[in-house]
């Protein structure tokens, strides 16, 4: 599994808005955060159609967080973004490998996965907010 780009930069979006609070707009936004505005754009859409972000365009519009950031865990703002988290196709699909059953490769593997899985849900937005 790797964390991309987006997936940082829509974790570092959602930490800034909730260190700062408040309705921001896009233009704002990508160059506090130095997002590329099309990146920044693309990642809004994603997170408020997931719930995270309230996004209204237009004059008077902007973008704030929908959810208290406490309520937002790492792992369903990456999911949202990256699709689901597979450290190795053989852990959900036994068809790629004809040797899956009983191998101890895929067991392990299996038990990495579920405590990054554990971990990253475990850990909120309001966690990876620096202290000031």
């Amino acid at each position: 599994m790797k964390i991309t780009r987006a997936s940082h930069h829509a974790v570092r979006l959602l930490t800034y808005l909730a260190k700062r609070g408040g309705e921001w707009t896009s233009e704002e936004l990508a160059n506090k955060l130095e997002i590329p505005f099309n990146h920044l754009a693309k990642l809004v859409q994603i997170l408020a159609r997931r719930g995270f972000l309230i996004a209204k365009k237009g004059k008077g519009g902007g973008i704030k967080l929908a959810m208290e950031p406490k309520k937002i865990d790492l792992a369903k703002v990456l999911e949202a973004v990256e699709g689901p988290m597979l450290i190795s196709d053989c852990i959900f699909n036994r068809k790629n490998c004809p040797f899956s059953e009983g191998c101890g490769l895929r067991n392990c593997l299996s038990e990495i996965s579920q405590r990054i899985e554990k971990m990253l849900s475990s850990t909120s937005i309001l966690d990876l907010v620096p202290s000031p």
